[in-house]
């Protein structure tokens, strides 16, 4: 997708496990939150651990693509993703209109007083409902997703139907890792308004390693060939952010 004005971009990573082929996905999330895309993790809890590496890795990925971990389990999951995806969409927007506020007033939200401060809350809510939203959910789909991955594709259908009431344009993408014929990653289904779930059901399988890494930066390409950086993304959103 092209890099239009007014559109969030999110990367979120469900994974449940360590990745172990490839680039370090730390280093993918950093290039990603340097072009304006902020990487989500959610670790699914297997019998009750995901293991130390397994969570301290995807706190780590979080923390460098400048979003948020959550750790679950699977049935909790549905309502997780779309949980994460509204947070952060509201954080995002907060940063930038704080960011305007720093430009314009010398001063943050929080400086603000009260009456102000609800002000500022109300054009971030208004923003959140109405800017267009670009969602990449990258799936590991390593051996021992297999008896996850059921609840991995109802999952992303919540999260299109949730989206679809919004005032603004969504669009969900899905990644798997690994993908087919030994493909480090593979888009499963391409940004569309609705998710196809018989073409979730017949590519989303279990197999291979965990190449995390790759399966970001391929999700980083999904949103074309040239996304903003980090410093432009803030002005063009405070362009439309009427404080």
């Amino acid at each position: 997708m092209g890099d239009s004005k007014g559109t969030l971009r999110q990367i979120l990573v469900v994974t449940d496990g360590c990745s172990n082929v490839g680039e370090a996905p730390v280093i993918a999330a950093a290039r990603a939150r340097q072009r304006g895309v902020v990487v989500n993790v959610i670790g699914i809890v297997d019998k009750g651990d995901i293991g130390r590496q397994g969570k301290a890795e995807a706190m780590s990925i979080a923390d460098a693509g400048g979003g948020m971990c959550r750790l679950v389990q699977p049935v909790e999951l549905s309502a997780t993703v779309q949980m994460m995806t509204h947070q952060a969409m509201q954080l995002t927007l907060q940063q930038v209109v704080n960011q305007e506020l720093l430009q314009v007033m010398g001063k943050s939200t929080e400086d603000l007083p009260p009456a102000d401060r609800t002000r500022v809350m109300q054009v971030v809510d208004k923003l959140e409902e109405e800017t267009d939203l670009e969602v990449v959910v990258t799936v590991d789909t390593s051996a021992s997703m297999r008896e996850k991955i059921p609840t991995v594709r109802e999952a992303i259908r919540d999260l299109s139907l949730s989206l679809q009431a919004r005032q603004g344009r969504s669009s969900v993408a899905v990644v798997s890792f690994p993908g087919r014929r030994d493909a480090l990653a593979e888009t499963v289904q391409p940004f569309q308004t609705e998710v196809d779930m018989d073409l979730l059901e017949g590519i989303l399988a279990a197999r291979g390693g965990t190449p995390t890494g790759p399966a970001i930066d391929h999700a980083l390409s999904l949103f074309g060939a040239s996304p903003r950086d980090e410093e432009d993304g803030p002005r063009r959103w405070a362009d439309g952010a009427n404080v």
